[in-house]
């Protein structure tokens, strides 16, 4: 073997890992040498058990971690090559076949780590199925099954996960692109289809809206109330998903538009509602329900301040259940909520609750007095808010 020639580096690289996975042991690459003129003139790989394990690792006082098994033995297994300058080739000036350690039986050759290569085509389905939301555990099972068992997949579960991540850095980018690229093309088939989105000073996405050719008709019949909230945060970036929706003449749901935001701060909303206003034609729903968010109540306040606002009572109720734990309080609480009552019968109702369960001095009960003429149907009488039997206020 002494004497054989190359004619590149890499053509020597790929003998000795080969020869190395027939064999049964893990390679190690050492430095290159250079000339003065900074060009390599000798290259040299190593069996990976080479060498012994350094003292100061051996004597760990409070060791945090389960020590690692000893795997450098002392192999002076290698090879070693020259670059000829005559010729321009490669020869082999020194090659060890004796090994101080026992080989990787046939079953284990698959795994050893020289031998182990996360491969283009295995990291583009994995990338693939982890940008459509599946986890890396059900990616290699996945890959396993496709490949027809683990030895054939040509890493192992480890490596995979190593790899993603090292993509993950690239993936702001790579997702943006992929998004709005995708959206563009739904341009194609719906003319109607529209789409914005906002950046930060770091030309990075922030907030991202969207609405198809049909919501933008329905809203336009069903568009008098308006609904939104962001309680959706199921993406991998944390970002809340807002859906914009209403209720149709069958009493059904019916969506206006998404939207992804940054975070939930009222400079956001503003921004959604402003470029839903743009998307709709500038039609100004006449009513909107919300959770009680303090950011939306202000967006709404800059951007729609015509438009009635009214608090889910569904979220009110919600509320009420966590912070009053008293029997009989909720019932007495929903009929504030939805009987109509003159405003004098409604307020004497209300000290008649604060009295019977000794509510003067709680904070939440009485932020929902000052909030009132936001979720008592008595101070809302008159507005459609989608709901059953609502219909025929739609006109007002």
């Amino acid at each position: 073997m002494v004497g054989k020639e190359f004619l590149s580096i890499e053509q020597a690289e790929k003998f000795y890992f080969l020869y190395a996975k027939l064999i049964g042991f893990s390679v190690r690459k050492k430095l290159k040498r250079k000339n003065k003129s900074g060009v390599v003139n000798c290259r040299s790989w190593l069996c990976s058990s080479e060498g012994f394990r350094d003292e100061k690792y051996k004597h760990i006082e409070n060791r945090k971690k389960e020590e690692r098994d000893v795997t450098r033995v002392g192999c002076r297994a290698t090879l070693k090559i020259l670059l000829n300058k005559k010729t321009n080739t490669w020869f082999v000036k020194c090659f060890r076949v004796h090994h101080t350690h026992a080989l990787a039986k046939s079953h284990e050759k698959p795994f050893v780590r020289s031998n182990r290569k996360l491969t283009e085509p295995v990291r583009e389905v994995a990338l693939l199925m982890k940008r459509a939301g599946i986890i890396t555990s059900h990616i290699w099972q996945y890959l396993v099954e496709i490949y027809g068992g683990w030895e054939k997949v040509g890493c192992i579960k480890a490596d995979l996960y190593r790899g993603l991540r090292n993509n993950f850095r690239n993936w702001d980018d790579c997702d943006t692109t992929t998004a709005m690229g995708y959206l563009q093309s739904k341009k194609g088939p719906d003319a109607d289809f529209f789409y914005n989105h906002d950046v930060d000073e770091e030309n990075r996405l922030t907030n991202l809206f969207w609405a198809d050719g049909s919501m933008k008709v329905d809203y336009e019949l069903f568009g008098d109330c308006l609904c939104f909230d962001a309680t959706y945060k199921t993406n991998r970036y944390g970002k809340p998903l807002v859906i914009l929706l209403g209720y149709n003449n069958h009493n059904r749901t019916c969506v206006f538009g998404f939207c992804l935001l940054q975070n939930e701060k009222w400079e956001n909303y503003k921004w959604l509602l402003k470029t839903f206003l743009e998307c709709m034609e500038g039609k100004m729903p006449k009513t909107v329900l919300t959770d009680g968010c303090l950011s939306m109540k202000k967006a709404l306040n800059k951007v729609m301040p015509e438009t009635v606002h009214r608090i889910c009572s569904w979220h009110l109720l919600k509320n009420a259940i966590f912070h009053i734990h008293k029997t009989g309080f909720t019932k007495e609480f929903k009929k504030l909520i939805f009987r109509y009552y003159s405003n004098s019968e409604w307020e004497d109702n209300w000290k008649k609750l604060k009295d019977a369960y000794n509510l003067s001095n709680n904070i939440w009960f009485n932020e929902q007095y000052a909030m009132r003429h936001k979720w008592a149907d008595t101070f809302l009488r008159g507005h459609f808010f989608g709901g059953p039997g609502q219909l025929e206020y739609a006109s007002l």
